[in-house]
């Protein structure tokens, strides 16, 4: 299973590279002043950052994400336009990961306001990016060669909830592609709903059922397990992590479980950034802004549900981030407001996350993704 997500996800991008490479290329979000893409090498094996570059310098992007099987890099960004007007577009990069170059190939508006997260389907057919600042996810079809198709669909997210500030209206902030690549699943923080859009055979967005959360827990990001049957939804208001089981038939979802991120009696102010599922499919990571933790679980392989393991100091503030190198081996935090990427080892039993001890400095890191690096 490990070997399987691994080719759908990096392998194509240096066919040359093993997926088991130690030395990886690290593209980052930087919200720093100018925001850009930085970039840096990572070595899997000691957890050593190497020197940080610009890549691309004046692109305000929150998220990144790579195409399955070309050396593609996308960005959702905030272009500088006229008050008022659409800002929101997806830019696609070619990428020379052992230089650590990114050439812009073209651009696309996603006809919506702050785009957020992105986000590519496996088959590289579609990318879907939503829109915290406006209301909506669009689908943006993919050509052959990775370029942006210009005849992009769009569906419109509606409704409000509890939370007296955060909830006013909709705010669709994660998105995540069924294995299938049927479906896109959208979590929205302002309605409290994972939604769900089924892909038409004439590649639009179309709408389809949705699963209803706690009132006030604010889902912020999905994942899929690699078996496609299991969704989790990190809850950024109530410091929570729910258990979905999906339809792969039908896009419906199913609550299996909800547990909490934090402690028991811990009253601080705190709220949840990402969630991302191990390679493996035994272990799930999230992060904790307020407590700056990450939270480990277990999943159990026969349904899907989470077992406390430990919560890891992520040693730096506002863990907006964090995630994995392909070969599940590795754990970096983006700590925000440190301007720090820290590492960490994953202990490939228990799911435990070890220091090693090595950090860098990026300017409020918002995001990254690991490209292999040919030898």
């Amino acid at each position: 299973m490990v070997r399987l997500l691994v080719v759908l996800t990096v392998a194509a991008l240096m066919m040359s590279t093993s997926a088991q490479a130690e030395q990886q290329r690290l593209f980052i979000a930087s919200a720093g002043k100018p925001a850009s893409i930085q970039t840096c090498t990572f070595d899997n094996q000691t957890g050593q950052f190497g020197d940080v570059t610009t890549a691309v310098e004046g692109v305000r992007t929150g998220f990144l994400a790579l195409h399955p099987k070309l050396p593609i890099l996308y960005a959702g960004v905030s272009e500088d336009v006229p008050r008022g007007q659409k800002n929101g577009a997806v830019y696609a990069y070619r990428i020379d990961a052992d230089k650590g170059e990114l050439k812009l190939l073209d651009s696309v508006s996603t006809e919506d306001v702050g785009p957020t997260h992105i986000e590519v389907a496996g088959n590289g057919r579609f990318l879907a990016v939503c829109h915290y600042g406006g209301q909506g996810t669009t689908l943006v079809p993919l050509q052959a060669d990775g370029t942006l198709g210009k005849q992009i669909s769009r569906q419109q997210h509606e409704g409000s909830s509890a939370h007296p500030q955060r909830q006013t209206r909709s705010h669709p902030h994660g998105v995540a592609f069924s294995k299938n690549s049927k479906f896109v699943c959208v979590a929205d923080l302002g309605n409290d709903h994972v939604e769900v859009f089924p892909i038409s055979a004439d590649g639009k967005l179309t709408r389809g059922p949705y699963w209803q959360a706690a009132a006030g827990a604010g889902p912020r990001h999905v994942s899929f397990h690699p078996n496609g049957r299991w969704l989790y939804s990190i809850n950024e208001l109530d410091s929570t992590v729910s258990v979905l089981e999906f339809d792969a038939q039908e896009g419906q979802l199913k609550e299996l479980q909800t547990i909490d991120t934090l402690p028991e009696g811990f009253d601080e102010q705190n709220t949840t950034a990402e969630v991302v599922v191990h390679p493996s499919g035994k272990f799930l990571f999230g992060s904790n802004r307020g407590h700056n933790s990450t939270a480990v679980f277990q999943i159990d392989q026969n349904n899907g549900k989470l077992t406390f393991v430990e919560r890891e100091p992520t040693q730096g503030d506002h863990p907006r981030f964090i995630g994995q190198d392909p070969t599940g081996s590795t754990l970096i935090s983006a700590n925000r407001n440190d301007d720090e990427l820290v590492a960490f080892s994953i202990d490939q039993n228990s799911g435990e996350l070890n220091p090693t001890g090595n950090k860098t400095t990026v300017a409020r890191p918002m995001c990254i993704v690991f490209v292999p690096v040919a030898e």
